[in-house]
């Protein structure tokens, strides 16, 4: 895969981009991620397949420093902030790409060892210095760099410029979107969890997302005033449910619901409806997730 633009950065948001001093001198190669598929015995030949969990990815980042033009001092620098930044400590660092189709991806992946400079005057010398980045990433999934939105029941505009009121009853300023249901489209490479948002236009109780296909759902036992926004989140090892009201943050994971699944979005179409207990009209519902991939 050929890698348009390149950017490091670790826990602590220091960052390296690569194309300037720092330069990628081979392809990184993101396919041929291995899996672990699991079997039990069979009474009959072969065995019963059970499950298949994909295994950590490995990365390699061969990159050398460009001292074309450069002093001694300056490379020395150079490799000073190289291991201020490329620092095991400082785990987990987020990757993020461009190809050269212009696609945005980025992964979490976590620095196995210091950087690695090559000795030798055909790695080291006037014009460059060779080193290697060796990551290991516990989620191997690739994320699209820009989130994907859908929202159900919001407010639409209904008016242009230039403007021209002729009723003596004024102009309807917008109005709510009738539909109860949406399509979330997921076009990733496998399920995915999302972020749920729900914004209280006025008093409600009890705001629920179901998923049409499955008939799981999820539901708050709670009473929400307006401007209220709850934000729940499906991923999974980050499941949370918060409330924000008078710009104060609190938890509200207790009041969900005990029948209740943290939703996830399969590849292809997903329908979702959104209901409440009381005061329907009042909710409005946001879904914001990232495509995952296998490789790209």
């Amino acid at each position: 895969m050929i890698i348009k633009s390149l950017k490091i950065t670790n826990k602590s948001g220091d960052s390296i981009e690569f194309g300037r001093h720092f330069k990628l001198y081979e392809e990184i190669d993101l396919s041929g991620l291995s899996a672990s598929v699991n079997y039990a015995d069979s009474s009959n030949d072969g065995a019963n397949y059970q499950t298949t969990n994909l295994d950590t990815r490995e990365i390699e980042i061969p990159f050398f420093i460009d001292r074309l033009v450069e002093g001694y001092e300056w490379f020395e620098e150079k490799r000073q902030e190289a291991y201020r930044v490329f620092n095991a400590k400082k785990n987990p660092m987020r990757i993020d790409l461009e190809t050269q189709s212009g696609a945005e991806y980025y992964l979490i992946a976590e620095l196995a060892a210091q950087p690695t400079f090559a000795t030798g005057f055909e790695d080291s010398n006037y014009q460059w210095q060779k080193g290697l980045l060796q990551f290991s990433c516990a989620d191997p999934y690739l994320y699209e760099k820009n989130q994907s939105v859908v929202q159900i029941a919001t407010w639409v505009p209904a008016f242009e410029f230039e403007l021209d009121i002729t009723s003596p009853d004024g102009i309807e300023m917008g109005y709510r979107s009738p539909s109860l249901i949406a399509n979330v489209l997921n076009n990733g490479q496998d399920s995915t969890g999302m972020i749920i948002k729900f914004k209280a236009l006025g008093s409600l109780s009890n705001p629920s997302l179901i998923n049409i296909n499955s008939y799981e759902s999820f539901k708050l036992n709670m009473d929400l005033l307006p401007g209220d926004v709850v934000e729940v989140s499906t991923y999974s090892g980050r499941k949370y449910a918060r409330l924000t009201r008078n710009n104060v943050v609190t938890s509200v994971f207790g009041r969900i619901d005990l029948t209740s699944t943290f939703l996830q979005l399969q590849t292809g179409d997903n329908l979702f409806r959104y209901d409440a207990l009381t005061g329907i009209d009042n909710l409005e519902v946001s879904m914001y997730f990232s495509n995952k991939f296998v490789g790209v």
